[in-house]
């Protein structure tokens, strides 16, 4: 019962509403003293927060003697929270853009752990419109082929930097990185990504910690021109010097 007292509450009730709501749903109707006993609301609280319930339509009374009260059907409910929910974001979409008056906010969010690094990549290739550059390993190239496959027929232009000699189904324009043994064995055991898309946002750091594993993700454009120039030069060299090889 925790887990639906948590989920009632992410969508706007108090603790002591969602349990005289699911205390309704197991057993109606109910008089106030009742609901304490079953929910284990305090009785000095109970009436209070019945009230509430009452005003939102949530529960509804019936005029017996003493007063009972029964829930209203949970698929009304979440229709109802729905649509209060649909309002309020096209009230925000507007009104919020109002104020923003056009400024483009730079800021930088850290986040942590392999899997939500990828969640971002996928998020960011999934969304892309005119290019996507990127430099990571074979291995998590892999994990993110199918997106890249698929915006690559969406007429997105990819370009990808591979540490390892591997070609990959499907994808052209992989250039392999050049350099001596010892400095791509130390890229490769770090495991970093760096990932730029339509030149307006960026995706930088480690994939190789697991849940430490921890990456960058901002729009700044001081930090999106150092990291284009990076990838840019390191696509470069791996085209002039021996080892540095492209698949068409």
């Amino acid at each position: 019962m925790d887990a639906i007292v948590n989920e009632l509450q992410n969508i706007g009730f108090t603790k002591y509403e969602s349990q005289i709501y699911i205390s309704l749903l197991k057993e109606s109707p109910l008089t106030g003293y009742e609901i304490s006993k079953l929910s284990g609301v305090p009785q000095s609280k109970v009436y209070e927060n019945i009230t509430k319930l009452l005003n939102n339509n949530i529960i509804i009374n019936i005029e017996t003697d003493p007063i009972k009260y029964v829930p209203i059907n949970p698929n009304e409910l979440l229709k109802s929270k729905k649509e209060e929910f649909n309002n309020s974001m096209d009230k925000l979409e507007n009104n919020l853009q109002v104020l923003n008056k056009g400024k483009s906010i730079e800021y930088v969010l850290n986040i942590k752990g392999s899997k939500n690094i990828l969640k971002k990549a996928i998020e960011m290739i999934n969304n892309a419109k005119q290019e996507i550059i990127i430099s990571c390993s074979h291995e998590e190239i892999l994990n993110l082929k199918d997106e890249l496959l698929t915006a690559s027929k969406k007429n997105v232009n990819v370009e990808i930097l591979l540490l390892e000699d591997k070609n990959i189904e499907g994808l052209s324009n992989i250039h392999i990185h050049g350099g001596n043994e010892t400095t791509l064995k130390n890229k490769k055991l770090y495991k970093g990504i760096l990932l730029i898309v339509d030149d307006s946002e960026i995706l930088t750091g480690n994939l190789s910690e697991g849940n430490e594993a921890i990456s960058i993700w901002t729009k700044n454009s001081n930090i999106l021109y150092i990291g284009n120039q990076y990838i840019q030069h390191e696509i470069y060299i791996s085209q002039k010097i021996k080892g540095g090889l492209k698949y068409e």
